[in-house]
């Protein structure tokens, strides 16, 4: 790296980032038929920094936020810390139910319309119109989050409801959880401020060198290449173990990292997630993504892109005799 480029990246970052870094993250960001004014662009160390700024402008503290009756764990812990309450609302086999919206008394809704984390829902384009009415009625905001969305060539909620939808996206899907950087594109109107004053107070702002580096694999193409690679190893770990456990009630977009295991009689989730961990085998229980835990289904989610692919052809195998009740475990 030259001295002079070195010696940029280690300065102070800004939460709009140094020149062209917004121009080259709007494509990267870019879905069909929507692509996000580079001006619109406010940068994050990481993904959760940027879900944290989003909450934090928009529901103050004693206020509630709606999200889905399933959800990302981590909300529960940035809502705990922003004195926000979780209000769960209920789902069906397209994901949020908008008309729930009108008797929960929110200030905002965080939402996963696209690969929704675990169920794998993704919202059909007649769901997004029908949320984006409510959103003007009750005239909220939503918070989308759209970290896996670029698995899939779906258009966002942003572009159905564009005045009323926060996108908060990552690099850390699309390259490596060490390797990230947090966006949140604003609506053109009403928010930008408050959402670039809650980055810079909560200490969120991306680092200079990651904000740099970053710029340079969006600009040159490198981001857009491990995209490509991604989806074609998403679709192929997910054909995998679709084989595996063909005839179980397992849910999965055939393009996610993720899938759904609703477990058959008499596993327990709990029950299970040990079983597996005897094997060294690692599932996550329905209750850990439950805004009420007590009510949450009998399910786990399997998450499939870390290992490599022999180890997860041979987990899934284990994970199959294991629900078979051919090794101990049954309680």
């Amino acid at each position: 790296m030259r001295p002079d480029a070195f010696a940029a990246a280690l300065a102070p970052a800004t939460v709009t980032g140094p020149p062209g870094a917004r121009e080259a993250a709007a494509p990267v960001l870019a879905r069909a038929g929507w692509t996000p004014e580079p001006e619109r662009i406010l940068f994050a160390g990481n993904g959760r920094q940027a879900i944290a700024a989003a909450i934090a402008a928009l529901v103050p503290m004693g206020e509630r936020l709606g999200v889905e009756a399933l959800t990302y764990p981590v909300v529960r812990g940035i809502a705990a810390r922003l004195g926000v309450t979780l209000v769960p609302l209920p789902m069906d086999e397209h994901g949020l139910v908008p008309e729930a919206l009108r008797e929960a008394r929110v200030r905002a809704v965080y939402v996963q319309p696209t690969l929704h984390n675990p169920l794998g829902v993704t919202m059909p384009p007649a769901r997004h119109a029908a949320l984006a009415a409510v959103l003007d009625e009750l005239d909220i905001y939503a918070i989308e989050d759209a970290v896996y969305a670029f698995l899939r060539d779906d258009p966002p909620l942003a572009a159905s409801a564009p005045a009323r939808t926060l996108v908060v996206d990552s690099l850390s899907k699309r390259l490596s959880p060490g390797l990230t950087l947090g966006f949140v594109v604003t609506p053109a109107r009403g928010v930008g401020d408050r959402v670039a004053a809650a980055l810079r107070s909560g200490g969120w702002a991306a680092g200079g060198f990651a904000l740099a580096a970053a710029t340079g694999w969006m600009a040159d193409g490198t981001v857009a290449d491990l995209v490509r690679a991604k989806r074609r190893d998403a679709a192929e770990r997910q054909r995998i173990v679709g084989k595996i456990l063909d005839g179980y009630s397992v849910r999965a977009d055939p393009n996610a990292y993720h899938c759904w295991w609703e477990l058959p009689e008499p596993w327990r989730a709990e029950t299970f997630v040990a079983a597996a961990a005897r094997h060294g085998i690692a599932v996550t229980p329905a209750a850990a993504f439950a805004v009420s835990p007590a009510h949450s289904p009998n399910a786990v989610r399997l998450a499939l892109a870390a290992p490599p692919v022999d180890a997860l052809s041979a987990a899934s195998e284990v994970l199959a005799a294991v629900a078979r009740g051919e090794y101990a475990g049954v309680e």
